[in-house]
């Protein structure tokens, strides 16, 4: 791999949005390392969680028993802006990274060469002009007030007493606290899911581009999907997104089973939901290789087996039918008669989706594992454990 291509995949990035970009260069904290990942984490909870303490503090919600659910007993929130938030922002670096390592996977090994240069830089372009374009910012930003707009208009009286409202007035007054939650700290972190859902549609972009040019894919690569098995290989560019999206989710129900005592069950469909969000989320951008896979899959199957026809045929002239004077023990005939057997085993096994099950369900079952304390309030995990141990052994 040439420095050429090296230096198109280094600056390559879709994480840099037409407005957040912009305010962080303002604030000079626009820093890819750690550190700066770390300072705009705490910058995100001064701005959403910070004024949220200080409002309850100040009318008497903060904690104790002014209301059934003071501010700092309510977990969901909590876990809001104290990990939701931060694991969005710090998943823009493991995507960054994770895209580039594909990216120069491809060039690295030989799938796109020297010649398709010149097209991946065009794709490269279209795709970062995407991410920071400003019509999806403004899109977003009408979503998000749109969405504050009708939260405020439609406040009614809550049978459960929260630090969200003031205390008596039949629960329909917004508080302090309540106000500047509606108004800014969920609308900053309904634009960062936005904000990601948007990037997400650009990934999909870029591997159905990338699935368009005239990959030189290998239908006998032992990764059973062309030599691009690679693209399911886990972590997943989103895995810390999805992850971000299980423990909201997650702790959205766990409030609404504690406190207001709903069965897990009501919620079956709904964590059903979920699992195949999570499945699509994860597979459908590599669902757009299915197209050359499947092509290449056809080649390899009629080019090898024609190839092995010819060859087997010269073994049987030369060792059926007829009185021979060496043995074909230890003679490479019979081996090279394995090894293309094996070859041709592989074709035929190759799959048309560059991933493999398997790979791909230890990225799910990760995704998965903050859903695992929502069955605590309904089963015993351990007894649950025991007894399928006892059924296995």
């Amino acid at each position: 791999m040439n420095e050429r291509i090296d230096q198109a995949i280094s600056d390559f990035t879709m994480m840099r949005s037409w407005l957040s970009h912009r305010l962080l260069m303002r604030m000079a904290i626009v820093d890819s390392s750690k550190k700066g990942y770390l300072k705009r984490c705490l910058l995100a909870v001064v701005i959403t969680w910070l004024p949220l303490l200080l409002l309850n503090a100040l009318q008497g919600l903060a904690m104790g028993d002014t209301v059934e659910i003071s501010f700092l007993k309510d977990f969901s929130t909590q876990v809001r802006f104290w990990v939701v938030i931060p694991l969005l922002i710090f998943g823009e670096r493991s995507v960054d990274i994770r895209m580039k390592e594909v990216t120069r996977q491809f060039f690295k090994s030989g799938i796109l060469g020297d010649s398709e240069l010149s097209s991946f830089m065009k794709i490269k372009d279209r795709v970062q002009n995407l991410s920071r374009s400003l019509t999806s910012v403004l899109v977003i930003l009408v979503v998000v007030v749109t969405s504050v707009y009708f939260r405020l208009k439609g406040v009614r009286d809550s049978d459960l007493s929260i630090w969200i409202f003031k205390p008596g007035n039949h629960n329909s007054v917004l508080s302090w606290a309540g106000i500047f939650f509606t108004a800014v700290s969920i609308p900053v972190l309904e634009f960062l899911i936005l904000q990601w859902l948007w990037r997400w549609i650009v990934w999909v972009y870029y591997y159905l581009k990338l699935a368009g040019l005239p990959l030189k894919l290998n239908s006998a690569h032992p990764d059973l999907a062309g030599g691009i098995g690679f693209l399911g290989f886990p972590p997943g560019p989103f895995l810390q997104v999805t992850i971000a999206s299980a423990i909201s989710f997650s702790a959205a129900v766990a409030q609404r089973i504690f406190f207001l005592h709903e069965k897990l069950s009501a919620y079956y469909w709904t964590i059903g939901a979920f699992a195949l969000f999570i499945i699509v989320v994860n597979v459908m951008p590599l669902i757009v290789f299915i197209g050359p896979l499947t092509a290449y899959r056809r080649k390899g199957f009629f080019e090898f087996g024609a190839l092995i026809n010819g060859h087997h045929r010269q073994f049987e002239n030369k060792w059926l039918g007829k009185t021979v004077t060496e043995s074909i023990v230890g003679s490479p005939d019979a081996s090279t008669l394995t090894d293309f057997n094996s070859s041709f085993d592989t074709v035929r096994k190759m799959r048309i989706i560059p991933f493999d099950i398997k790979i791909l369900a230890s990225s799910i079952i990760i995704a998965f594992l903050p859903l695992l304390p929502l069955f605590t309030f309904e089963y015993n995990l351990l007894d649950m454990a025991k007894k399928i141990m006892q059924m296995l052994l």
